[in-house]
């Protein structure tokens, strides 16, 4: 393999852990179009107070019209945020934009310190320094995916061309790398914030799997004895109506016939009817309550933010593991669980995991989650496959086709707590987990939920 090749293969593998370390919802509000509006307006009232403002044109110095010539380069930012104006996502060529975007917009910045006085280009170079930290936030800038880095390096090259005296040279050899500093900085600790708390929430996930798998036994317990209970109190409602029938019957042909004693008679009865009909509303409260106590209707979820979520914090908790989503966007897909989006996350964040994790000694480098609405019955059908080692013999079914031999050093993948917690969620909301290997390697986990119905 020649050098250029191996150069671009760890370009593309940097730039692929840096997009998966992003968070799409922040970087799209930051470059919104109404955040461009208020953008271009503070622009427009900045270099207008420069120029009109009592004392400021002596201050700064600055050319206008080469002042708004170093704005173009910004403008690609602009073109992002019109593009993703109804998107959800950023795909690879709005990353590009986007870098493109705030590199452009920080040669705006160090071009404004580099045509300025030397008192008004300390002030651009503070806001420069603001705005390198703010942008290594946000777009996760580290020593690994230095690509903002880099973008921040050559604006600030460019611009220090139009410096006129040594004063701005000396002030871009401290602005420039403290910058550069602050982004750098600022970006590894965010990456690092979204890992440790990925990890609490992978820890949390984990406790509440465990407790789960007590929880199902007592609840399993729970709902029989509900079950016997409501069996009993049909029973006892039966009966009850039988003794009521009963009394009406004696009431009518039976009793005292003399007036005197037949009076005594029909209170008695009409007392024991009272009783009759208080205790079949208490059984039939009974009954109610219970039909409540055994389980809750389940939800409909909103499955394409799920997965959008669980890849967008998976990706940050595993950077080697390329996860990708496929799902058809313009098709709804609503399925019905119980305990709605919280359960849902957490059957695809373990399914998923369990395939980054693999078997302790090799994981998936890939995992592909696809989803759709079967045709004929109208369930949806979520796959994700990995490939990754296999899954233990006890725990695939007996119908899944035969993997090939494993490579050497390779073991199954056991199932796990996260496995069977997610297959009890499924099957409580009438749902199936199918579990099979891989042909080529890898296991494939294939996921049956009901779903919304939506005319």
């Amino acid at each position: 393999m020649s050098p250029c090749t191996t150069l671009r293969a760890a370009i593309q593998a940097a730039f692929q852990q840096w997009v998966r370390a992003q968070q799409p919802a922040q970087v799209l509000e930051a470059s919104s179009v109404s955040s461009w509006g208020v953008l271009l307006v503070l622009v427009g009232v900045m270099l207008a107070a420069i120029h009109w403002a009592p004392g400021a044109e002596a201050l700064f110095a600055l050319p206008l019209g080469k002042a708004l010539l170093s704005f173009v380069p910004a403008l690609p930012d602009l073109g992002f945020a019109l593009l993703h104006r109804r998107r959800a996502s950023i795909q690879t060529w709005g990353w590009v934009l986007a870098l493109v975007g705030t590199t452009g917009l920080q040669f705006f910045l160090a071009s404004l310190m580099a045509l300025s006085a030397l008192g008004g280009a300390t002030a651009f170079g503070g806001l420069l320094l603001f705005t390198a930290a703010f942008h290594g936030q946000l777009f996760r800038v580290t020593p690994r995916t230095p690509f903002l880095a880099v973008g921040t390096a050559l604006a600030l090259g460019l611009a220090a061309t139009f410096a006129s005296t040594r004063e701005h040279l000396a002030l871009f050899a401290v602005m420039g790398p403290s910058a550069l500093l602050a982004e750098l900085y600022l970006g590894t600790f965010s990456v690092r914030h979204d890992q440790i708390r990925a990890e609490a929430q992978r820890l949390h996930g984990a406790v509440q799997a465990q407790m789960l798998e007590y929880q199902e036994r007592d609840v399993g317990r729970l709902s029989q004895a509900l079950t016997e209970v409501l069996q009993q109190t049909q029973e006892l409602h039966e009966g009850l109506l039988t003794a009521g029938s009963a009394a009406d019957m004696l009431r009518v042909v039976g009793g005292p016939r003399l007036p005197t004693g037949r009076a005594g008679f029909e209170s008695l009865v009409r007392q024991l009817q009272d009783q009759l009909t208080a205790l079949r509303e208490r059984v039939e409260d009974m009954r109610q309550r219970s039909r409540r106590l055994i389980g809750s209707d389940p939800e409909g979820v909103d499955l394409m933010s799920v997965l959008d979520s669980v890849r967008q914090s998976l990706g940050v908790r595993y950077p080697a593991v390329d996860i990708q989503v496929e799902v058809n966007r313009t098709e709804p897909l609503r399925p019905l669980v119980r305990g709605g989006t919280t359960t849902m996350r957490r059957v695809v964040e373990s399914l998923v995991t369990q395939a980054c994790e693999g078997d302790g000694s090799r994981a998936a480098r890939r995992v592909h989650i696809t989803a759709r609405t079967e045709a004929y019955s109208g369930r949806l059908e979520m796959i994700i496959s990995d490939e990754g080692p296999r899954l233990a013999p006890e725990r695939a079914p007996e119908r899944a086709p035969e993997p090939l031999a494993a490579p050497a050093g390779e073991g199954p993948r056991p199932g796990g707590p996260g496995l069977y917690a997610s297959e009890c969620l499924i099957r409580s909301s009438g749902g199936v987990l199918e579990r099979q290997n891989a042909r080529t390697g890898g296991a494939v986990l294939r996921v049956l939920l009901p779903q919304e119905f939506r005319p």
